[in-house]
């Protein structure tokens, strides 16, 4: 399989969605704005779920990627503190190219079971923060971050982005006391 060509395809897809809603996702429409035949398409992703499907773990691969960056230099400075780069990763997702999530609500949206993955991954994270000194608020920060996230991704942050600053410094500041 082509990489080059399966990554253009996430993208446009990603792009499609983004841009056009879910009702606009088909895989003649991705096809389409990726410039190559649908047959082209079904080659790399043989049906929309296989297409959702590599969406996310796309998502989860490049996530889980710069999340490792961050917590090799956290964990210089910081310790064993896993939350302080997941803080920071969930915050900046404007400095990413949000249209990667796109893949998490096309799997809402279309087939719930797709999320799998996401869920597997959930477990693994939640596994690092059970490992703190006071995991439960160190869940509660995990969730506050998430709710970061996801209100970017829909759209629905709401509050200046001084505002978004100081929510991260004291998340970080509760992550400290957590670990």
């Amino acid at each position: 399989m082509d990489s080059s060509i399966s990554e253009r395809i996430l993208d446009v897809a990603n792009k499609v969605i983004a841009e056009k809603g879910l009702t606009h996702f088909t895989l003649d429409e991705v096809a389409k704005e990726a410039g190559i035949s649908k047959g082209g398409l079904l080659y790399h992703y043989p049906s929309k779920d296989k297409l959702i499907k590599g969406l996310i773990e796309n998502y989860i691969s490049m996530f889980e990627s710069r999340l490792a960056e961050r917590e090799e230099d956290i964990f210089k400075t910081s310790g064993s503190n896993w939350l302080i780069p997941y803080i920071n990763e969930q915050f900046d997702q404007t400095k990413f190219d949000s249209t990667s999530m796109y893949g998490l609500l096309a799997a809402v949206a279309v087939n719930h079971d797709l999320l799998q993955p996401v869920l597997e991954k959930r477990k693994q994270w939640l596994e690092k923060v059970n490992q703190s000194r006071d995991p439960i608020m160190a869940m509660i920060i995990s969730f506050a971050c998430d709710g970061i996230a996801f209100s970017n991704l829909l759209g629905l942050e709401a509050f200046p982005s001084d505002t978004k600053s100081k929510l991260m410094e004291r998340l970080i500041y509760l992550s400290k006391e957590c670990y």
